[in-house]
């Protein structure tokens, strides 16, 4: 390396310095409006309190999140990034500013690595140089601060390909282990894809070697290290997956074996490598070269064929997204086309050139980019240093694809962290929360873990207490996916979840306001059944699953649903005519406000109304707000289609008489209405009849002791897995699945000491592979280093 080498990358380091500089003058931060806060910062923030509640830096156990959870259903977020440590470390500095230091630190040390990597292939350094910026406008710069997971393995991942390099020299593979081992525990999801783009690299390696099987073996040795490295955070989050779900839109397989020319996953597109036309121009030159043919044909395919996207997602659907991990080697191919070739174009690089601006959208703005590409490419021959005026397009691209509401401003920042909440839990003991400000932003957020949530949002959900959330409470999905499991005013929802406080800035019902700041006040009850108890009235599950919603409601409050139940309670929800139609048909061009006068003819004050949506307009999403409660149906091709095709509401208050009803745009119809009332008198004092759990502070899931009256089943609220273990007076018993989602178990009468303890599946595996593999890598690199003092 000269001095002009470490010129080049101190200039690397300043650009993007510069470019965040520019968005906080604009009092903005450098975070996006929509998903960056309510998942990635709140999230680590969660995590960060779990690793030091633990005590470990593998904690397992998330008690703060979907009223408990096994912490490898975060995974998709990387629970054990860097910067999570590194919160976990400095745990009195906001993670809000921890996050933005390492994701802009992550964007420089993806370009001075980029830059390293290029100077391997490239005798030019001032196209190295050239490679780097373009790496920068890229999508990489919108997604550093959108969905980070997307790229801040980008750094490992250049690093692994230049360690590939260094592997032919030196036939070492430590660094390939310890950067492919970066790569997964930043972002698990696109780890494939990276290690897919590292084989075909190291193969195209290969083929200057006679004896490529040896080297072949070599890299399926070092992907085996990196299993066994990562075991500790691959395997329990394999487990979740495989007993998990996900609501995704069908996929039309055959139809992802036509080659699509959009080619979103290489332009323009922020989810994408998000390069501009010159790059699919340089792949089209790199075909008509033998030296670069291999590798354009490998990027034709990968962009234009959807297929290839659907394998690298792990065939969960065909986003074009994944196909950012390709961006090292478009740039690398794009970087060898620039320095050996001299550009001369013939009619099948015409027809290459010109076909897909039939298939991408502003095809006009698109055929000035191809015009420009090929001005600058021919001028460029005799010197090459003139593709640089080439930077103001992508220059451009990236201007127009970050605007400035694209970030989140530092005012909009504070109302979703609110100080006033976190003063309100600070001086008032809260054991369960529900916060009905900005409901969307705090689902994540457990405010340094000092109180319980419901909430929650991550891809890998709990399949049962998301069930028992959408299927068997049916509490509105407001959102275009069922993974988002935000808080709820629902009378049964709060109760039977344990719920004793709720911060609202409007009057809730049932709940005494105790505290206020502002306009935000702070509500408790005790009349909520407790997060642990024992009963023994029981409801089998078969009669249980023979109800129809509302009548399960309040049978599921009144008793435990349990396999061999024997209660006889009936249901007292009373079918009601309100006055409703029982179909409304609506076609509307824009939404629409009105409001309905209720003939009751009785004082109840619970109310639910249930109804069918039919869509005629399914590429249009369709919601219907009535008193506040949203219920939406997703478009159809949406990427996380919700199904939410029957909509409920649960309406409570001192005299509901008129329905206050927003209507989206659309045609639809809404058919099969009903309503139902309650006494809210028959659910009040549930909690008195059953027998608390007195809870005691621990490290455990749950201890406590508590006094049996009657033989029966002991009840909570946390949701089953397979990795807890219930202690009864020191004696390990049977666990089951109780109230369709929750943990529980047998008990018999008398005074007893109850512990829970958790250790997710796949763990302890994980743990001593981990450990083998750490060992067998230390083991190896000793021997590496011996060879190398030899030689």
């Amino acid at each position: 390396m000269k001095k002009k080498d470490y010129l080049y990358m101190l200039v690397l380091t300043i650009i993007p310095l510069f470019m965040v500089f520019i968005v906080k003058s604009q009092h903005l931060l450098f975070g996006n409006s929509i998903d960056w806060f309510n998942q990635h910062v709140t999230l680590a923030d969660a995590l960060r309190h779990a690793i030091r509640s633990e005590g470990t830096i593998f904690p397992t156990y998330l008690s703060n999140l979907m009223s408990g959870v096994n912490i490898y259903h975060f995974s998709y977020y990387g629970t054990l990034r860097f910067d999570v440590l590194l919160g976990a470390l400095l745990i009195h500095v906001k993670m809000v500013n921890i996050i933005i230091f390492y994701q802009v630190f992550l964007m420089i040390l993806t370009l001075i690595t980029c830059y390293l990597f290029l100077r391997n292939h490239l005798k030019n350094r001032y196209l190295c140089f050239l490679m780097s910026l373009f790496t920068l406008l890229s999508a990489l710069f919108f997604q550093f601060h959108k969905q980070i997971m997307f790229v801040n393995y980008m750094p490992f991942l250049f690093l692994m390909l230049r360690s590939i390099d260094r592997y032919f020299i030196s036939q070492n593979i430590t660094s390939i282990v310890i950067w492919g081992s970066c790569i997964v525990l930043h972002s698990y999801f696109y780890c494939v894809g990276c290690f897919i783009v590292c084989f075909i690299y190291f193969m195209l390696h290969c083929y200057r070697y006679k004896n490529y099987k040896k080297h072949f073996l070599h890299l399926i040795a070092a992907y085996l290290l990196i299993v066994l490295l990562t075991a500790i955070y691959t395997i329990p989050t394999l487990f979740v997956i495989a007993g998990g779900n996900k609501s995704v839109n069908a996929t039309n397989y055959l139809s992802l074996l036509i080659p699509t020319f959009s080619l979103k996953g290489l332009l323009y597109n922020n989810y994408g490598c998000g390069l501009t036309y010159m790059f699919w121009v340089l792949i089209v030159f790199g075909l008509f070269k033998e030296k670069t043919r291999t590798l354009s044909i490998i990027l034709m395919i990968s962009m234009l064929c959807p297929i290839v996207s659907l394998i690298m997602n792990g065939f969960l659907y065909a986003r074009s997204k994944i196909l950012i991990v390709f961006l090292p080697l478009v740039i690398l191919q794009a970087g060898l086309v620039l320095e050996n070739n001299h550009f001369k174009i013939n009619k099948y690089m015409l027809f290459l050139f010109v076909f897909p601006l039939f298939f991408i959208q502003r095809s006009e703005l698109v055929f000035l980019d191809l015009i420009i590409s090929l001005i600058i490419l021919y001028f460029s021959k005799t010197n090459k240093k003139r593709c640089f005026i080439y930077l103001l397009v992508p220059l451009f691209v990236v201007y127009y694809n970050n605007p400035t509401t694209s970030f989140l401003p530092n005012k909009q920042y504070k109302k979703y962290a609110n100080q006033e909440v976190e003063t309100l839990i600070q001086r008032n003991f809260i054991n369960t929360l529900v916060n009905m400000n900005e409901i969307h932003q705090n689902m994540n957020q457990t405010y340094q873990n000092q109180v319980t949530r419901l909430s929650g949002y991550t891809s890998t959900n709990h399949h049962l207490y998301n069930s028992f959330l959408f299927d068997t409470l049916k509490i509105p999905i407001s959102l275009n996916n069922r993974v988002g499991q935000i808080d709820q005013n629902n009378l049964f929802y709060l109760k039977i979840l344990s719920v004793d406080s709720i911060i609202s800035k409007k009057k809730i019902d049932g709940y005494q306001e105790i505290d206020a700041i502002k306009d935000l006040k702070l509500y408790q009850s005790q009349d909520i059944m407790p997060i642990a108890y024992a009963t023994n009235k029981l409801y089998s599950q078969n009669q249980f699953h023979q109800l129809q919603y509302p009548y399960t409601l309040d049978i599921l409050y009144k008793n435990a649903i349990v396999k061999n139940g024997n209660s006889t309670d009936q249901s007292q929800f009373i079918k009601e005519d309100m006055g409703l139609k029982s179909s409304y048909q609506i076609q509307q061009k824009k939404n629409k406000k009105i409001t309905l006068t209720l003939q009751r003819k009785t004082k109840n004050q619970i109310i639910v109304i249930e109804g069918d949506i039919k869509n005629y307009k399914p590429h249009q999403s369709v919601s219907i707000t009535i008193n506040g409660i949203k219920n939406k149906l997703s478009r159809s091709n949406s990427p996380y289609y919700n199904q939410h095709t029957h909509f409920t509401y649960l309406l409570s208050g001192e005299n509901i008489k008129t329905l206050s009803i927003s209507l989206s745009k659309g045609h639809y119809d809404l058919k099969n209405i009903k309503t139902y009332s309650l006494n809210k008198e028959v659910i009040e004092n549930r909690n008195k009849e059953v027998d608390s759990l007195n809870i005691q502070k621990g490290k455990d899931v749950l201890k406590g002791s508590i006094n049996v009256k009657n033989d029966g089943y002991f009840i909570t609220r946390i949701p089953y897995d397979r990795g807890y273990t219930i202690y009864i007076d020191g004696k390990v018993v049977k666990s089951e699945i109780v109230n369709e989602a929750f943990l529980g178990c047998p008990i018999n009468q008398g005074k007893h000491k109850i512990q829970i303890k958790f250790t997710p599946t796949g763990y302890r595996l994980g743990f001593i592979l981990s450990y083998f593999g750490f060992m067998v890598i230390f083991i190896n690199y000793i021997i590496e280093r011996r060879r190398k003092n030899e030689g």
